[in-house]
Formats: C-alpha cells, structure tokens, sequence
C-alpha cells in the first residue's frame, strides 16, 4: 500500500514536472514551463504590500518610507504577473495555460488598480463593508412568486418588462377551461341523455386532468428548485476606521486579494449590491445546485462537445511528426470553417457556453459548500453567480448585465467603462455628471475584448489574427448593445405618439430571439478561436 502511494506521488511529480508539451498546444514561442517560484511569487508579494494599503489607524502606515516600500512591492508584483502569459506556460494543458494568462493579465490590472490608480486618481483605499442579516418572514402562499420575482428582477435600462402576459395567458386558459366544464346544453331525448353523459364525462376530465397537469408541475418544479434558500433582510455598513491588529491587517488582506467582485468591501460590483430583501443559499441548496442543475449541464454539453469532434473535428491525416507544429497549427484553424456545417457550427457554439456557465456554477458552488464554516467572515459570502434566469433575459445588455458572471467587473470598470465614459463626454461636450452609455458599454467590451484576446493569444502560438475571434466577439456584443438600444427607444417613443402602451406582449419572445441569435452568431468567433487554440479538443477528451 505505501508502495503504491509512493508511486503514485511519484508520477504524479513527474506529470507536473514533464517539459514535454501536450499534443494540440501551441505556446508563444519562447516561453518556457511554470515553476513554482514564479507561480507563488506574484500573489504572495501582492499580499505583502497589501498588508500595508489597509488604511490607519496604525500611524507608521503612513508614513512616506512605508508608501514607498508598498508601492515598489506592488510594481515588483505587477510586473511578475504581467510576465506570467509572456514567459510561462503549462506544458500538460491548453486549459491551464489560457488560464494562467488571464491570470497574469488580470492580476497584474488588479495591482495597478489598488496601489495605484484607486488611491492617487480616486483618492480611494477599498474600506470594509460589514454585512448583517436578519431573518425574514415570507408568507407561505406568496413565498414562491416572490422568491422568483425578486431573484430574477431584470430591469431594462431602455426595455419596459413584460406585465400582461401572465394575466393575459391566466385568462385565455381560464376562457377555454370554461368553454370545456359548460359543454354543450343536454336535452331530455335519450340522444340528448348521451350527450349529457358525454357532457359530463368531459366536465370530469377536464376537471381531473388540468388539476393532475398541475400538480405534476408543481412537483417538478419543487424538485428544481430544491431546499429554500434562507430569507433575510440585509444591512451593510462601511467600516469608519481600517483593521487595528496585525491580525485584522492579515485577514483584510487576505479577503481583498481572493474577492473578485470585492464582497465584503467597497468595491463591490453591482450585482453584489442587493436591495435590503435577499436570499442567503444554504450549504443544501448548493448541493442541489450541484447536482440537479450544474452537473447535468456540465455533462450534457461535454457530450455534445465530445461528440461533435470526434464526428467533425478529428482529422485522419497524418502529419509527419517533423512538420507537425506549424501543419497540425494550421489544420485546427481550417477546421472550425472547412469541417463544421453552420448548424453544428451554432450547436457547438452553444455546447460550450452552457459548458462555461455550469461550470463556473460548480465551482461557485463548490466554494460556497468548502469556505462555510468561516461565516460570517466574507470569505464564506457567495453571493449568486448569475443575478437572473436566463430566461427572464429579453436582451443582449440584459444577458451581460445579469445573465453572465461579473467575476472581472471592477477590472472592465477601471479600464473599460469609466475611460469609455470619458471620452464619450469630451466628444460630445457632455458634462462630468452626465451619462454616457455609448462610451461606458463601447469601453467595457472593449477592455473585455482586449484581456480575452490577449490570453487566447498564449495558446495560438502567439499568432494575433488567430487572437483576433474573441475581440470580434466582444466588438460585435457591443455593438449590439448600443443598436438594441436605439432600436428600442425610437420604438417606444413612436408607440408612445401613437398613443399604445411602451411595451407589448410580444415584447419578451422578440427580445428572447434576438439575442440568443446575436451570442450565438457573433460566439462563432469565440468558439472558432477555441477550435483553433485545441481548447475544444481537451475538453472532449482527445
């Protein structure tokens, strides 16, 4: 037994440790393989110079000689986390080296931004912000509406929701259940006696099977749903002062470095930023998560994706193994195009976005279930993932907005949104207050498109047309935000002339066609770059 775990320590060493590079990985040519050192160096010198941003009360964090040594800390950090995608890559994953460039990318964004952008443009240090919960009551009856409404509120900047068509489809059915028990009138003619025991049998049915369809759904519904999440009112309150003890310093360190959508601080992002009545996911309702909604996407998707490329994308030609860099580089980019038919093109496009959200789900969840019994530190606050159900999204702007997870928001705000905003006013001679929405959504794609390019480019041999899939995908998402805007106000407004409501029935279904079609048009570009990058192929299993 102790034989057999020593071997297994032993290969499992030597996998890491092997130089040789998976098949279908293209590195930038001249990076070499991650060690531990420059892996574990980057963060750890982050943490060190956070431990000196946390703000006073301790005066000697004050002084001139200690901002000097954290900000030659945090440019030494940034630095090493820049280098990451210039000069590593994992040899035995695709997967892992598009990762360790996004982390060296967002890393190195995320040290300018608190050391140095927030503090001196801003004059912002992120304070603490403490979160109390107290329990509230939910009548029984109204429980489920409201849970679905508050969870899934959507607010449209531009685009009224959808009030009537409930009612309106509560009333057709109702219509037609009357139509049904009143049947047609009996007679006293022994015809007419048939015809009333058929009346009657018809009302019976249609009593019994409504009620049997009913409770059937509500069954399947409980059984999504799964264990209550816990019903709370919230309150938070920014920390006056900053942490007092070396231990206080090394926790808010700590959680400010592992918080992305900075919880617990504020720099919270906006889809953290809950009104006062929220829900807390219980350890329970995470498991269900799991395994009722996130495996089975996660399987359901890898199926299809594992299907679709062993029956399109796995290539019979062999290449000799002397030319088998630059000619396997260059069959994985004609696949995508030349193997895939436009319709499996879409269905893969789609396989890999639903793979993406369930697992990013599984590993939120994951994370909640293992860091739980650190409550109430915000280490232990996992907040949802995505904000709305997908199908409550009846636009492009909805789907990135509360569709899709806001783990690198505060880093598109910071160099995306704010610098979009501003140019947007000194073109237009708006002023500092006023809004720019053109600008801050063209800037959030655009620093979205920029760091995804940026990372795909790692693995696709450092080759920037090859690169160039997800920039267009971001580009055109932003495009489309800003024409369904204008789209939808000058419909509104000529409605509004016409005298008809702002929104209509029909509203949601053309918002729901619409963008599906836009991600999954424009996400050929993505999954195209996947294709060529060989991220497609480790994820079937090839």
């Amino acid at each position: 037994m102790t034989s057999s775990f020593a071997e297994l320590i032993t290969q499992l060493h030597g996998l890491i440790t092997n130089p040789e590079l998976r098949p279908g990985l293209h590195p930038i040519p001249g990076t070499h393989p991650l060690t531990l050192t420059a892996a574990i160096l980057p963060p750890l010198i982050y943490y060190v110079a956070l431990l000196l941003l946390a703000p006073p009360p301790p005066p000697i964090i004050n002084s001139v000689y200690v901002k000097a040594i954290r900000n030659v800390l945090a440019l030494v950090s940034g630095v090493l986390f820049f280098r990451l995608p210039l000069a590593y890559h994992v040899p035995q994953s695709i997967g892992l080296t598009y990762q360790l460039n996004l982390v060296g990318w967002y890393g190195g964004c995320r040290v300018m931004d608190a050391f140095f952008i927030s503090p001196y443009f801003f004059k912002h240090i992120p304070r603490r912000v403490k979160y109390v919960y107290r329990p509230r009551v939910v009548t029984p009856a109204a429980e489920e509406a409201v849970i679905t409404k508050e969870r899934s509120d959507v607010k449209e900047p531009y685009l009224q929701q959808e009030k009537n068509t409930t009612k309106h489809e509560s009333t057709a059915s109702k219509t037609t259940q009357a139509d049904l028990i009143q049947g047609p009138q009996p007679t006293q003619t022994s015809k007419g006696r048939r015809s009333s025991e058929l009346s009657d049998m018809a009302r019976r049915m249609s009593n019994s099977i409504p009620d049997a369809v009913s409770d059937s759904y509500f069954a399947v519904q409980r059984t999504l749903h799964g264990p209550d999440l816990q019903p709370v009112l919230e309150t938070a309150t920014t920390e006056f002062g900053g942490p007092r003890t070396l231990s206080e310093r090394a926790s808010w360190a700590l959680e400010l470095e592992l918080s992305m959508r900075g919880v617990g601080f504020t720099w919270t992002t906006a889809d953290v930023r809950h009104t006062r009545k929220t829900w807390l996911p219980t350890v329970s309702n995470r498991l269900h998560s799991i395994f009722v909604h996130a495996l089975p996407i996660v399987l359901t998707s890898w199926l299809a994706i594992r299907a679709i490329y062993v029956r399109y994308l796995v290539t019979p030609i062999d290449i000799p193994a002397s030319t088998s860099g630059r000619n396997d580089e260059r069959l994985s980019r004609d696949l995508f195009d030349d193997a895939l038919p436009l319709p499996v093109q879409v269905l893969l496009t789609g396989a890999l976005g639903a793979f993406l959200m369930a697992v990013f789900s599984l590993g939120h969840s994951l994370s909640a279930i293992v860091l739980n019994p650190l409550a109430p530190s915000p280490l232990a606050f996992f907040p949802p993932l995505y904000s709305t159900r997908l199908w409550d999204v009846t636009t492009v702007r909805g789907f990135w907005s509360y569709g899709w997870h806001r783990l690198f928001a505060r880093l598109f705000l910071v160099y995306g949104v704010w610098p979009g905003e501003r140019i947007e006013r000194m073109l237009t001679g708006k002023s500092g207050d006023a809004p720019a929405d053109v600008g801050k959504v063209l800037g959030g794609f655009f620093s979205s498109a920029v760091v995804h390019s940026l990372s795909a480019r790692g693995v696709l041999g450092g080759d920037w047309s090859s690169a160039a899939g997800e920039a267009k995908f971001f580009f055109l998402n932003g495009i489309a935000v800003v024409a369904e805007g204008a789209v939808v106000r000058a419909v509104r407004s000529r409605r509004k002339k016409s005298g008809l409501d702002g929104g209509m029935w029909y509203d949601g279904w053309i918002g729901r066609i619409w963008w599906l079609v836009v991600l999954l048009g424009s996400g050929r570009n993505f999954a195209r770059g996947w294709v060529k990058s060989g991220l497609v192929r480790e994820i079937a299993g090839k």
